[in-house]
């Protein structure tokens, strides 16, 4: 099967909930009353965004500071619409270098974001691309909040800013504790990076996780430190994990979309190949694969068509708007068991989570769903995959 190669360019289903700002509101009235020090009070201190209550929500007042921009755009994960970027544009406070956009949003809710700002005779970096993978790259190349020291860093390697709301879920095994406890070695099979991580306390017949897109998870988001973290609280049996480097974006389409065959590649060559050299369990039950997006497809797909060899998932917002999947997927035998989860800002994945999540259930495919406040985002994912580890790990099998 040929999987498309780009997603749908689906308009959001309604505009992201733009507000006034009562921060900004504040500043312009006091500048408007003639308080020749209201600039320098307000960003004496400042930190980006600015949250406030409002009723059961919050006004999410983000900030940048630039003189010589002509145009500022804001892009926050899956709220920035690539199909109509003039309602991420900031406004600019007359009469001085303050840019502003402000959204209500609901207390739970957690997003990265950067600013791409154009200043007089450069041509806007968002403009020129015409399909949304490009418009997504140029994006992706912002610039984060200096206002903010929550951050995280993107697929590109960028550093990104990050907002969480009050009730935003608490990602609790995130930070590291001290001198990390495993080893880790890297080989090559068929010419892929295959890091590999031992916990300390990865013990013979040990359970054994395939993490795709590895590069990320053994680099900007450290999934040892998680790992061990969740090893110490008790929360999941130490697994020996295979980070599985991704190449280009191009080989990254065709390797991991519904029609890479890495499924098989997976049953047939790493996992006979992992257990040559470590000593994991040789129950299927014991063998997950956990994967992101493209990534998140391919371990639906391993558990679905490989359960010979993997009796467990971790799906994190899957591109199942790739024709057939969800039918794919559907067929999962009742004896796998998963954690599947998707962003209630992720407009096009959404639905789809949800009709697999009931044809599961119908099923009897035991498995955790779980939607968040969030978007495609490796903000949320790095919380995530914690609770997607401890959902398939978190028990002694029976």
């Amino acid at each position: 099967m040929t999987a498309a190669r780009t997603p749908p360019k689906v308009p959001r289903p309604e505009p992201a909930p733009r507000v006034a700002s009562p921060a900004i509101g504040r500043l312009a009235s006091a500048l408007a009353a003639g308080d020749p020090g209201a600039s320098a009070a307000f960003w004496d201190g400042a930190t980006s965004p600015i949250i406030e209550p409002d009723g059961d929500a919050c006004i999410v007042t983000f900030l940048w500071r630039d003189a010589a921009a002509e145009q500022v755009l804001l892009f926050v994960n899956r709220l920035t619409d690539e199909r109509d970027l003039s309602r991420s544009l900031m406004a600019r406070l007359a009469g001085t270098d303050l840019w502003h956009l402000a959204y209500r949003m609901a207390p739970d809710w957690r997003a990265s974001y950067t600013f791409a700002p154009k200043r007089a005779g450069e041509r806007a970096p968002w403009l020129g691309a015409d399909d949304h993978v490009a418009i997504r790259a140029a994006l992706d190349h912002g610039l984060s909040d200096p206002l903010n020291p929550a951050g995280c860093v993107n697929r590109a390697g960028r550093q990104q800013s990050v907002v969480s709301l009050p009730r935003a879920p608490v990602q609790r095994w995130l930070a590291p504790r001290g001198v990390q406890r495993g080893s880790f070695s890297d080989s090559h099979l068929d010419g892929r990076l295959v890091r590999v991580y031992r916990p300390d306390e990865f013990v013979t017949g040990g359970p054994v996780v395939v993490v795709l897109d590895g590069d990320v998870w053994a680099g900007t988001q450290n999934l040892a430190v998680t790992v061990d973290n969740l090893i110490a609280d008790g929360q999941v049996r130490a697994p020996l994990l295979l980070l599985v480097a991704s190449a280009d974006r191009s080989l990254r389409w065709s390797e991991l979309s519904s029609g890479g065959g890495m499924p098989d590649w997976i049953a047939d060559r790493l996992l006979p190949w992992a257990a040559s050299r470590w000593p994991i369990g040789s129950d299927p039950r014991e063998r997950v694969v956990a994967g992101q997006s493209l990534g998140g497809v391919t371990a639906l797909l391993t558990a679905a068509e490989r359960p010979d060899a993997v009796g467990a998932f971790v799906s994190q917002s899957a591109s199942l708007w790739q024709p057939g999947v969800v039918q794919r997927v559907s067929r999962l035998p009742a004896g796998v068991r998963g954690y599947l989860e998707v962003g209630t800002q992720e407009w096009v994945l959404l639905e789809p989570h949800r009709t697999l999540h009931h044809e599961l259930l119908a099923a009897g495919v035991p498995h955790d769903y779980v939607e968040y406040n969030g978007g495609h985002d490796y903000a949320c994912w790095r919380g995530g995959i914690a609770d997607g580890l401890r959902s398939v790990l978190g028990a002694a099998m029976p």
